[in-house]
């Protein structure tokens, strides 16, 4: 009877340290639903920097290539990008609108004080 040999394109067994990085970022943005959307926007930020770090280092680029090919990373790669991007726009559009809510509470006191 022959021996069968498998190799096996998975992920590298040892943890990286980005693992326990994004485990820590995943337990406080879950831990803090009473946050602000704009603190739990920058935490699912903070999160999807964590993956594309990981996902941009070699070793696991090489095994993701061996599992799914360079086209399945590329638009892996650029769908983190676009939600990253989506994310900081999201952000500067609550700033905005939080700039805005206080310039008209100021405004309404002001009015009030002339009245």
């Amino acid at each position: 009877m022959a021996a069968h040999h498998t190799h096996s394109n998975s992920l590298p067994s040892r943890s990286h340290p980005f693992i326990p990085e994004f485990d820590e970022k995943l337990c406080r943005l879950k831990a803090s639903p009473s946050s602000s959307i704009s603190h739990r926007l920058n935490g699912l930020q903070d999160m999807l920097e964590c993956v594309e770090r990981f996902l941009l280092l070699p070793l696991s680029q090489q095994a993701l290539a061996q599992e799914c090919g360079d086209k399945w990373i590329n638009e892996l790669l650029d769908g983190s990008l676009r939600l990253l991007n989506e994310c900081g726009i999201i952000k500067d559009a609550l700033s905005q609108t939080k700039e805005r809510t206080h310039e008209l509470s100021r405004l309404c006191a002001e009015d009030e004080e002339m009245t």
